[in-house]
């Protein structure tokens, strides 16, 4: 089996209903989303597929496809280096894609899987009051949720942890909670400050009161020292690396003692191919890895293919977000991915049993929001 092309084609898909994040601008509205779709195409007519919001557009048309080309898709720790050179890591998942369906099976069942299905949490994203998000996570737990990801992003310390108060008064023990702060990136908004270490151990103390499960990214990323002294002196798990980009990176991190949770993202971090060498390794360092949302329903995919296979990952991020972030419009950008996944009774996503990735791509779909880049 051989490569003939290497393709790439971006898509901006209307939001149903602007929208503001949490951790935005308070003047900021989304409106729509885009997407670039990574198609890689072999001698004997197989497929493989992958889907990210980062733009590497002309490197993958540039550098990675005539690289690629005439090549065996399976020869991944070949293929790595030049990914990694343009971090152009969607190219990797779609490579596992047409490894799994060269087999004619899961990925899991080629890596090897201890599980077959990992605990999702309904993962919100819209800024909200205590109460709007009270409503929503009785919601969630009737949808048959078990968890819940709040973001904060409120001035004071005090409105922060009077939402994820609301919310646990609502859930009472029903439901984890989870935090995300979404400050790693070191950049605050109008009214919101970035915090230092004193604001970020002064907020841990406060939920772990409340039970919650995680604390994520409540310091800039490049801050490792004072991540790694935050996660040595809460009982909170302190979560981050979305935004990392590599295997050394992590590895780094892991060395540093910097997360109790390591969160990559095969469409950010890392090739898809790396993912269980890391959780690996972050095992061995007393570690858990659980992935941030992966763009898609093709991401998601991706992670629990990867999931299942690692004793370390006990969750998996379900952005959900009605009326602003719906199945249909987050996992199948408006059609393009055929299948949502959703949960079953107990909470769980099962991961797909079809080859590879065991997810579908509507191409006519493609084209009715393809866009020049």
């Amino acid at each position: 089996m051989k490569i003939t092309d290497v393709t790439v084609r971006r898509v901006d898909v209307p939001h149903p209903h602007p929208y503001r994040h949490q951790w935005s601008p308070p003047n900021f509205l989304e409106r729509s989303r885009e997407a670039s779709i990574v198609k890689i195409s072999t001698d004997i007519g197989l497929v493989g597929w992958g889907i990210t919001h980062m733009d590497h557009d002309a490197a993958i048309r540039d550098v990675v496809a005539p690289a690629l080309r005439g090549h065996d898709p399976r020869a991944l720790g070949q293929h790595i280096q030049v990914i990694r050179a343009t971090r152009a890591f969607v190219v990797d998942t779609a490579l596992c894609d047409l490894v799994g369906k060269a087999a004619g099976a899961p990925l899991h069942h080629l890596w090897g899987f201890n599980e077959t299905r990992i605990r999702a949490y309904a993962s919100t994203v819209v800024a909200s009051t205590p109460e709007q998000r009270a409503e929503d996570a009785m919601r969630y737990l009737e949808q048959g949720f078990t968890a819940i990801k709040l973001r904060t992003a409120f001035p004071t310390m005090a409105e922060d942890v009077a939402l994820v108060a609301a919310v646990r008064a609502a859930v009472g023990d029903r439901m984890e909670i989870m935090v995300d702060a979404n400050l790693a990136g070191g950049i605050g908004h109008i009214g919101r400050e970035v915090w230092g270490f004193d604001r970020a151990m002064a907020t841990a103390r406060e939920l772990e009161q409340l039970d919650v499960v995680w604390l994520e990214e409540p310091l800039a990323r490049d801050d490792i020292q004072s991540i790694a002294r935050l996660t040595a002196e809460t009982e909170i798990a302190i979560a981050g690396g979305e935004g990392d980009v590599g295997y050394e990176t992590f590895v780094a991190l892991l060395r540093a003692g910097a997360y109790d949770i390591l969160q990559l993202d095969a469409t950010i971090c890392e090739g898809l191919s790396q993912f269980i060498g890391i959780a690996g390794a972050a095992d061995f360092a007393g570690r858990q890895v659980i992935p941030h949302h992966g763009g898609t329903g093709v991401g998601i995919a991706a992670h629990l293919q990867f999931g299942v296979c690692v004793p370390n990952c006990p969750y998996m991020e379900f952005i959900l977000d009605s009326p602003y972030r719906t199945v249909e419009h987050y996992q199948q950008l408006g059609g393009i991915v055929v299948e949502p996944l959703w949960i079953d009774d107990e909470g769980f996503v099962e991961v797909p049993t079809g080859p590879g990735l065991g997810m579908e791509v509507n191409e006519e779909a493609i084209e009715e929001y393809e866009i020049d880049a």
